[in-house]
């Protein structure tokens, strides 16, 4: 490979250089040129807690949790900060590179990489941030351009004017200066202070990245430096034989190395990192760090995919798509769902020495196809894997990696793509408990609602990998996906629209009349509503989720059914077809009996010898069938018209059928009913007031009632009527002993004459005789006053002997009067 120094050549005691800039040339490993330690540095091999790695594999393997890698894929865009100069990679080039310098310095510079990589399943966007050009100006006055180069994901694999002799894809993330057109001369004590912040792509939100920054190109020409905790050494890794230098400084971790070659191993480090900024800074040192005015020179910094340790493959992540096709879509109910598989970029010796993934849906789905892309491109990967499934069923899939030591398979974030279908075990069932997983929701924002939910991750799909070397033995280690809710969209479930299917029992012995038209004499109701659970001819009418998105079920004649022929007699079947909300429709069977013509059924009610049609309307049945039975006890609107006029005043007078079968004609019944005279309301208590005991006497006109006396006459002829009364008990006192006190003859009554009527037990009086004509009502008690009608109570000085209280009763009677 070839590789880029500065070339100088002594003559004698003076220094001439003979050529200045980048040359070409071929370097072995055996003719490396090795400089002296740099003072003031210390050996990074020698470094507390750090992790040395040997050139025949990883003593150690880091999870996978720290795999993440920014990845130059179809999806990654930029977009520059500040105004910045751009140029071409090359002529005709997509392929961008930035130039800040220190104007302006007050303006915010840098860019922003979308879709630089893949975070837990989520779009990672970049953001590079200059945070200070410290630079010195050139002989012209102008100040040297700091360079970020914005790769073009179509060029990764171009070897025209690359900044440094490997493929272009080599510089995604590269800062600094490159050859040709991108070349820069530094001067000694240039410095420039930078910064990465990570943010999703889906949300714009800042989070933590947890990962390793792979430091590539640490060389004699640059210092390169970063915020450090001392007992961090621990997440460094460099190759055993590292040629790399540190030292700390107000917790600062500055590397640089004697080193003059570029971008090997030995000048390459690898740092686990969790944070949501990554800070680091590079000054410009020159090739010999014993000369205080070095040439002028080139410095960069490259981010490299490769890991210097191993790193285990990373936890698969399921993401479960939303499939809200629906029944006239070829892909309704497909269960679609990814697995995103993230293989470390490792070395040929660190590499898996084994790989497979197991992936599984529920076994009422078969696995229809399995296609696996590299993320972020059209670049099908299929083939590195051997596909098998479990047994005879195809619920379960177990993807076998050909050869997970290749270089194809390495540094992979394979996307897996898998596509089910239901099989013959598909038998929904929507309760709570049910494997289908589905949503009736009573909210209607639920956006699941209608859906059924397959949960994805965990359990069932999991990665298994070997790792065997002279250090580890790792044999057949399970990776679990991890269960994710779904944020912005993003989940391990997987949500497949299920549309409701309708049914119905159809009714049985139905009975149609001879040549009945089904459309016009039985209209169906086409648009029940929600609760609707019968009709004519079905009963529990219902859809198979109960979900009111599916409802209402209409019910309609089927279109793909003639209707029977109802001029012949006999059975005959009846298709009728029911229709969800969502036009999801079942045809039905159901079985008639054509017979003779309908008969009809009329109920009369016959009040005084009158029909009160207005008041009481005859009730008509015209759907009964000759020869049905009837009873007319279990017809609601008749027994509930009966109740009302007995309870109207009227007492029945006849004895009709209630129970009998329908016949061609005479199927008229009549109820009849005569009107009475009766008390429809008495009081039940008359307080005459009395507290104490007086040895005067006593009177009072009025009596308190609780209820109205009230007479009702519902005859159709109104006549004279009396209204009696008789007292039955004397006022009386029943002391607690049994002993009772007696106050005979205080009860009178007016009844508007002269002449006072006194009451004395058992003795019929004549209250009232009197004819309303005008109304079937007539209330006594309101003709009663302290001045006239009504009882009164005459009590003599001293009756009362004993306080206490006393209670009389009295007894009305209407009679009509002859």
């Amino acid at each position: 490979m070839k590789k880029h120094i500065k070339i100088f050549l002594f003559l004698g005691l003076g220094l001439i250089a003979l050529v200045s800039g980048y040359f070409q040339f071929y370097v072995s490993s055996e003719n490396r040129i090795v400089a002296a330690p740099l003072p003031g540095y210390q050996d990074i091999k020698k470094a507390d807690g750090i992790n040395l790695v040997a050139k025949s594999g990883s003593n150690t393997e880091i999870s996978g949790d720290f795999g993440f890698m920014f990845k130059l894929t179809d999806q990654v865009t930029y977009e520059p900060i500040g105004e910045p100069i751009i140029d071409p990679g090359f002529s005709g080039s997509k392929t961008k590179v930035y130039q800040f310098n220190p104007a302006n310095p007050n303006v915010e510079k840098g860019a922003w990489v979308r879709n630089a990589g893949l975070y837990n399943g989520r779009s990672v966007d970049l953001k590079f941030v200059i945070d200070e050009l410290d630079f010195a100006q050139k002989k012209d006055g102008k100040y040297p351009s700091f360079r970020f180069f914005a790769v073009d994901s179509t060029e990764r694999n171009s070897m025209v004017n690359t900044p440094i002799d490997t493929p272009w894809g080599s510089y995604f993330l590269m800062v600094g200066s490159g050859l040709y057109s991108h070349y820069e001369d530094f001067k000694l004590g240039d410095k420039v202070r930078y910064h990465y912040e990570f943010y999703y792509n889906d949300t714009k939100e800042n989070f933590k990245l947890k990962g390793s920054w792979n430091f590539s190109n640490v060389n004699i020409n640059k210092k390169v430096a970063f915020p450090f905790d001392a007992t961090d050494f621990n997440k460094m890794y460099v190759t055993n034989d590292s040629q790399i230098g540190y030292k700390i400084e107000n917790t600062i971790f500055e590397m640089t190395s004697d080193d003059e070659e570029v971008d090997q191993p030995t000048g390459r480090l690898t740092n686990l990192f969790e944070r949501e900024k990554y800070e680091m800074s590079m000054a410009y040192q020159g090739w010999d760090y014993n000369d205080p005015k070095p040439d002028t020179g080139q410095m960069a910094v490259l981010y490299s995919t490769e890991s210097l340790a191993r790193i285990a493959p990373a936890t698969p992540i399921v993401y479960g798509e939303r499939n809200s096709s629906v029944h006239t879509d070829p892909k309704y109910k497909t269960l679609n769902y990814s697995i995103l598989q993230g293989i470390a970029d490792n070395s040929k010796e660190n590499r898996n020495t084994k790989f497979r993934l197991e992936t599984q849906v529920p076994d009422f789905y078969d696995i229809q196809s399995i296609e696996i892309y590299e993320y972020g491109t059209s670049m099908k990967k299929t083939d590195l894997f051997t596909i098998t499934f479990e047994g005879t069923a195809k619920s379960k899939a177990i993807l076998t990696a050909k050869d997970s030591t290749s270089n194809e398979f390495n540094s992979s974030l394979f996307d897996i793509k898998v596509v089910a279908k239901p099989n013959d075990k598909f038998k929904f069932d929507s309760s709570t408990t049910s494997p289908y997983g589905y949503v009736n929701a009573t909210d209607p924002k639920d956006e699941d609602n209608g859906y059924m939910v397959f949960e994805q991750g965990g359990p069932k799909t999991v990665a298994y990998y070997s790792y065997v070397n002279d250090f580890l033995n790792i044999q057949n280690k399970p990776l679990q996906s991890n269960v994710v809710k779904n944020v912005n969209g993003i989940g391990s479930q997987a949500k497949i629209l299920y549309e409701g299917l309708p049914d119905a029992e159809p009714k049985s012995d139905i009975k149609i009349p001879l040549n009945t038209n089904f459309e016009t004499d039985y209209p169906l109701n086409t648009a029940p509503l929600p609760t609707d659970t019968e009709n004519y001819f079905l009963k529990n009418i219902s859809v198979d989720t109960d979900n009111l998105i599916d409802k209402p079920v209409k019910v309609t004649y089927s279109k793909n059914h003639l209707l029977p022929d109802t001029s012949v007699l006999g059975e005959k079947s009846l298709w009728l077809t029911l229709t969800t909300a969502k036009n999801i429709t079942k045809d039905i069977e159901v079985k008639v009996t054509i017979v003779p013509t309908a008969a009809e059924l009329r109920v009369k009610y016959k009040i005084n010898g009158a029909y009160m049609t207005d008041k009481y309307p005859d009730y008509v049945d015209t759907t009964q069938m000759i020869g049905a039975p009837i009873n007319l006890k279990n017809i609601k609107q008749v027994t509930d018209t009966v109740s009302a006029i007995k309870e109207a005043g009227y007492t029945q007078t006849n004895t009709p059928t209630e129970e009998f079968t329908l016949s061609g004609s005479g199927n008229t019944i009549v109820y009849e009913f005569e009107g009475t005279l009766f008390l429809s309301s008495s009081p039940s208590i008359l307080d005459f007031g009395i507290e104490e005991a007086s040895y005067k006497a006593i009177r009072v006109n009025e009596a308190k009632l609780d209820k109205a006396l009230i007479i009702k006459d519902t005859r159709a002829v109104k006549q004279k009527w009396t209204l009696t009364a008789k007292l039955t008990q004397d006022f009386t006192l029943t002391e607690t002993d049994g002993t009772k006190k007696v106050i005979p003859d205080i009860l009178r009554y007016n009844d508007g004459t002269d002449e006072e009527k006194k009451f004395k037990l058992t003795e019929n009086r004549d209250l009232l005789v009197d004819e309303h004509t005008t109304s079937n009502e007539y209330d006594v008690s309101k003709t009663w006053d302290s001045k006239g009608k009504g009882f009164k109570l005459d009590v003599p000085g001293d009756a009362v002997k004993t306080l206490g209280k006393y209670q009389a009763k009295i007894e009305f009677t209407v009679n009509a009067t002859p």
